[in-house]
C-alpha cells in the first residue's frame, strides 16, 4: 500500500529518526581526515609555519603548530628562558589533543589538554571543513589569539 508507506515514512521523519542527507557526507568527511597532515598555512604562525595534526579512526586527534622562527633559548634550558623568549614561544606555538567528531562540514574538537589552558576540557569547532586525498582545510571561527577567522590548510603526509 503506497499510502501506508508514505504515512509511516512521514511519521518516522516527524520523529526525527530518519537519516539525514548529510549523515553520509559527515561520515565520509570523518573517514577522509583520518591520517597525518602537515601544516601549510595558518596566519598566526607566519608565512612558513610548522605543524602536524593527526586523526585516528577511533576519534582521537593531536595537533602541534609553531612559527618557523621561534627563538632559541640562550640558556639552552627551557625552564630558564628570558621573559622575551617565553613570550615569543607562547605567541608562536600551540599544542592540543583530545577527541573529535564531524557534523556536516563542521569538525568538533573536545580538548583534553592544550598549551592554551583556557581550552582544556572545552569544545572547539572548525567550520567549512573539506578534505581530499592531498589537502585538508578548515576555518577556525574563534582563534585563540583573537582576530578574525582565516583558513588553515594542511597537506597529507606520506
Amino acid at each position: 500500500m503506497p499510502g501506508r508507506k508514505n504515512m509511516i515514512l512521514s511519521f518516522v521523519i516527524a520523529l526525527g529518526v530518519a537519516p539525514s542527507a548529510t549523515s553520509g557526507f559527515a561520515q565520509s568527511l570523518a573517514n577522509d581526515i583520518v591520517g597525518t597532515w602537515a601544516l601549510v598555512q595558518a596566519a598566526p604562525f607566519g608565512p612558513t609555519p610548522k605543524g602536524i595534526i593527526m586523526f585516528d579512526a577511533n576519534g582521537h586527534f593531536s595537533a602541534i603548530l609553531t612559527r618557523s622562527d621561534l627563538p632559541k633559548f640562550v640558556s639552552n634550558n627551557r625552564t630558564q628562558g628570558t621573559p622575551d623568549e617565553y613570550k615569543a614561544t607562547v605567541e608562536g606555538s600551540l599544542a592540543f589533543f583530545g577527541t573529535y567528531s564531524v557534523s556536516g562540514t563542521d569538525l568538533n574538537l573536545h580538548i583534553v589538554g592544550s598549551t592554551f589552558a583556557n581550552w582544556n576540557g572545552g569544545d572547539q569547532k572548525r567550520i567549512s571543513v573539506s578534505a581530499s586525498a592531498e589537502e585538508f582545510r578548515f576555518t577556525q571561527p574563534t582563534p585563540s589569539g583573537g582576530g578574525s577567522a582565516e583558513a588553515t590548510i594542511w597537506s597529507r603526509m606520506k
